[in-house]
């Protein structure tokens, strides 16, 4: 009975035992257990949040970047198949006439009517020459002329009276009743005396005819104005012996003005006959009318040139003076109108543009891209340009001293 329970006893302690190290083996695997999920979800953790804290850094790194982006004026351009050329040609203001006056014959300035400045219509007196001798001349072509219609009138008489007496010879010689002689006699007498009819009648005609340019003698004393105008210069004064055609009187014609202007060759074409064209002159607006194109190339100034006729108001418009016309050639080139703020000198006398690239496809921010560029036209504040842009493009238009290419900028809020 003792051993019995002794094995009993012992059999008990073993399976204790064994109890307790199944037991103990159990709860150490189940331990690892946890501890590796534990493991697991802390790796996984920690993952997440390395990941989180990467993405917000990340995100915190690109609001820094987009922070600092430049705030820029752009425009989009468009490409254009020609530009027109404006071009200021400048034409003197000259009067439609302008003349030295002065007397065709010599004498002594007796009188000048006017002075520098003073307006004058046609037909107006400037100036008159002492004309004592010319009415002392008159006086003897009226005796001349006189005298030469009484031997007229005298030869007249006569040539009737011998007229009368040849008609009565001539039937006395047919019946014998007077001699051959005495009839020859009397035909040529009355011969001679229509001889001298005649030139007593060309002798009257004569002192006629002097008495007539002595009229237009005494009429070109009289110095008129042959337009209306105005004086610029007066050259004489009383009591000088003037040579003939010594000018006295400059007179311009002031209401009828003119614009002259050189333009190149290559200009000319755009020029059409009759034409309004308008000048600028010291701040108003001149209307003018083509009238004419000198066919000829002015040898000084290699020029063609172009007669404008003004049709405006010209009260004052003064001659001599300079106004502006402004011309508009087409030029057919291919290119793109940029402000003159957008460019930026590059190398070999080129010019450069900044380009917007989207940046990671935003609408709001870019990345710049500089294009090359030749400069065509400069027009005030614009220029027509030709290179590597398209259609389309989106340009920077100012403040470009601040910018370099691959540099992130941002739309301004007005765009």
């Amino acid at each position: 009975m003792t051993d019995l329970s002794d094995t009993t006893d012992n059999t008990d302690r073993n399976i204790s035992v064994s109890t307790s190290v199944f037991s103990q083996a159990f709860y150490r695997r189940k331990q690892f257990k946890i501890t590796f999920i534990a493991l697991f979800l802390a790796t996984i953790l920690a993952a997440v949040f390395f990941a989180k804290t990467t993405v917000f850094a990340s995100l915190d790194q690109e609001r820094e970047i987009l922070s600092h982006a430049l705030s820029v004026q752009t425009m989009v351009i468009k490409a254009e198949k020609n530009y027109q050329v404006r071009q200021k040609y400048a034409g003197n203001i000259v009067a439609g006439r302008e003349s030295d006056h002065g007397f065709d014959t010599a004498g002594l300035l007796a009188e000048v009517l006017v002075n520098d400045g003073d307006r004058v219509k046609k037909g107006d007196i400037l100036a008159r020459l002492d004309m004592r001798r010319l009415e002392a001349r008159k006086q003897e072509l009226d005796a001349s002329l006189a005298q030469a219609i009484a031997l007229n009138q005298e030869t007249k008489a006569l040539l009737d009276r011998a007229q009368a007496t040849y008609d009565r010879y001539s039937v006395l010689v047919d019946r014998n009743h007077i001699s051959i002689q005495k009839y020859d006699d009397i035909k040529f007498d009355l011969i001679a005396l229509k001889a001298r009819k005649l030139a007593n009648e060309a002798a009257v005609t004569l002192s006629r005819a002097a008495l007539r340019s002595l009229e237009i003698n005494r009429d070109l004393a009289t110095l008129t104005a042959q337009f209306n105008g105005s004086v610029i210069r007066r050259y004489q004064d009383e009591g000088t012996a003037l040579a003939a055609g010594t000018p006295v009187i400059r007179l311009i014609e002031n209401q009828k003005l003119e614009i002259q202007v050189g333009f190149p060759q290559s200009a000319v074409a755009a020029l059409k006959l009759e034409n309004i064209y308008i000048f600028d002159y010291q701040g108003q607006q001149i209307e003018t009318s083509l009238r004419a194109i000198i066919n000829r190339v002015d040898q000084s100034t290699r020029t063609v040139t172009a007669i404008f006729d003004v049709t405006s108001d010209t009260k004052n418009i003064r001659p001599g003076g300079l106004a502006q016309l402004a011309v508009k050639t087409t030029i057919q080139q291919a290119g793109f109108w940029l402000p003159s703020g957008a460019l930026a000198e590059s190398r070999r006398g080129l010019w450069s543009v900044y380009t917007l690239i989207p940046y990671k496809g935003s609408s709001e921010y870019s990345l710049l891209s500089r294009q090359e560029l030749q400069l065509l036209y400069t027009d005030s504040d614009r220029v027509f340009v030709r290179g590597t842009l398209q259609d389309g493009h989106r340009v920077v238009t100012a403040g470009i001293h601040r910018l370099v290419p691959g540099q992130l900028v941002r739309l301004s809020e007005s765009e």
